[in-house]
């Protein structure tokens, strides 16, 4: 099969010919299609908590789309990408329950994307954010994979939402999505750019001094969830400031929910990707370009989600 290989830890993939994988007792062989690209895929590779280093030549790959027994399915959990070898191949076995079957029609490229970035915008704006058609929500990243859909669920339940990016070129999908208003800047001049917003909310996935000029924007009483730390861990914080706002800040990871929880879950997000009502940005690439891939979404040059195409 052909395969997206990581030699050593903190290596750089190679696209090369490997043995096809031997399902164990209990699992099955999938013909896989598309594979979608998640920073967890490259903390994987750089020896985050996981079975890599121990299991040297690795496949990453948490997600992905593809045929069992004719059927179109969506392929993720049972410890994918993470402890055991992922799906940035043309073949993965796994155990039956790690499959979800697609409905008809479901484009696979698509499929594929909207696991951990759909759960997470979900989880972000409803159940951690708890948002309201009466909120001002501030999205940063929102031309990210998880920050388009963020903007996307929480327009529909009526809100007011601004999507922030740093790049002029990226706007114009960020207003495709629905934004009320897009707003081009970094950390630095963010605060002055929302200040007409006034926001309730902020969904961020960019960590650092985005989280600090966040927290000086939000409204008393305001809330930010965090999910992730593209732009840096390191976040300065005034706990004087925090507190005399009456801010919360919550976190938000997949790992806590249940597979179950998660499956119902992704059906849902399914349905609505079918629909129409839920719009996944995607760009597919060869798993040949794997790499490049890797590359790209450490540079933040990518726009939405980046789906390997596993057949060439």
């Amino acid at each position: 099969m052909r395969a997206a290989l990581l030699h050593e830890i903190a290596g750089t993939l190679e696209y090369a010919e490997h043995a096809d994988p031997v399902p164990g007792a209990g699992e099955v062989l999938v013909d896989v299609t598309h594979a979608a690209v998640n920073p967890l895929d490259i903390w994987v590779t750089r020896g985050a908590p996981g079975a890599a280093a121990a299991n040297l030549p690795w496949i990453p790959g948490t997600e992905g789309a593809g045929i069992h027994d004719g059927r179109a399915v969506l392929i993720r959990g049972a410890g994918l990408g993470v402890m055991r070898s992922g799906v940035y191949a043309s073949k993965v076995a796994v155990p039956p329950e790690a499959l979800v079957t697609l409905p008809d029609g479901t484009d696979p490229a698509t499929a594929a994307a909207v696991g951990i970035a759909g759960l997470t915008a979900w989880h972000c704006v409803h159940s951690r954010g708890s948002c309201t058609a009466d909120d001002r929500v501030l999205v940063l990243g929102a031309s990210g994979g998880v920050g388009s859909l963020a903007l996307q669920i929480a327009k529909a339940t009526g809100a007011t939402v601004w999507g922030q990016t740093t790049s002029d070129s990226k706007a114009a999908g960020v207003v495709s999505l629905g934004a009320d208003r897009v707003v081009v800047s970094d950390d630095s001049g963010l605060v002055e750019a929302v200040a007409e917003l006034k926001p309730t909310l902020v969904v961020d996935g960019l960590g650092g001094r985005f989280t600090t000029a966040a927290i000086d924007a939000l409204q008393p009483f305001g809330r930010l969830v965090l999910y992730g730390a593209s732009a840096s861990d390191d976040i300065p914080l005034s706990s004087r400031g925090f507190y005399r706002k009456g801010l919360t800040m919550l976190g938000y990871t997949g790992l806590l929910e249940t597979p179950s929880e998660q499956a119902d879950l992704i059906a849902q997000l399914l349905d609505l990707v079918s629909t129409g009502s839920l719009q996944i940005p995607i760009e597919i690439v060869p798993l040949s370009q794997a790499a490049e891939a890797h590359a790209r979404i450490l540079n933040r040059q990518v726009a939405g989600k980046l789906v390997l195409d596993t057949t060439r």
